[in-house]
């Protein structure tokens, strides 16, 4: 795997700790993932006692290969599930989703999703139909920047018509662009520190 590139599949279920104090804060129970912007705005979790908690990126002070050290105990914020279900999630919202240029051709759907634990933290999505396209070599990479409109239903994503000329066929190709100056510009809009669209407390 690429150094600081794991699966959203491989956060989900880990353990979170805090630095501090070495308490179990919780498990990951997904990632909040701006389908536009294309960042890891952080992490929605259940805490011990069955919660529903979140920790905004900033909060969050490391992640190891057994567990997410938040900054401190009070890295958590409560979430109520109307929250969870008004703001984009991998696993819950984004895995599967159609990927449609605005021409209206489906390029496929949303079959893993990669994130960058450094910051950046974007996310990359992988496309492809079925299996068999991943087995044939038919699937590619994109970063989830590229991402213009996302819709009410949770079902489709619109992407530029140009998206086949900034996508690559394997996850390393698509992150040494990532390293490239112009690319680099294209994949960050803003980061999570700008205070919008984070966790807050309800």
């Amino acid at each position: 795997m690429i150094s600081n590139v794991v699966t959203a599949d491989t956060l989900i279920g880990m353990t979170i700790l805090s630095r501090t104090t070495g308490n179990k804060l919780g498990v990951v129970q997904d990632l909040y993932i701006d389908p536009v912007e294309g960042l890891l705005k952080g992490v929605t979790m259940q805490t011990p006692d069955g919660n529903l908690a979140g920790i905004d990126y900033k909060n969050i002070y490391s992640f190891g290969h057994d567990a997410v050290m938040a900054n401190d105990d009070e890295s958590i914020v409560a979430i109520k599930e109307d929250w969870l279900e008004n703001h984009s999630h991998a696993k819950k919202h984004l895995f599967g989703v159609r990927i449609v240029t605005e021409s209206g051709n489906l390029l496929g759907q949303v079959a893993n999703i990669y994130v960058r634990l450094t910051q950046p933290p974007f996310a990359v999505y992988e496309v492809r139909d079925s299996i068999l396209d991943k087995l044939l070599g038919r699937n590619f990479f994109m970063f989830a920047s590229a991402g213009r409109a996302f819709s009410d239903d949770a079902e489709r994503i619109v992407v530029p018509d140009d998206i086949t000329e900034n996508a690559a066929s394997n996850l390393r190709e698509l992150m040494n662009r990532a390293e490239t100056p112009i690319h680099r510009k294209a994949i960050i809009v803003r980061t999570p520190d700008d205070g919008e669209d984070t966790i807050v407390r309800h």
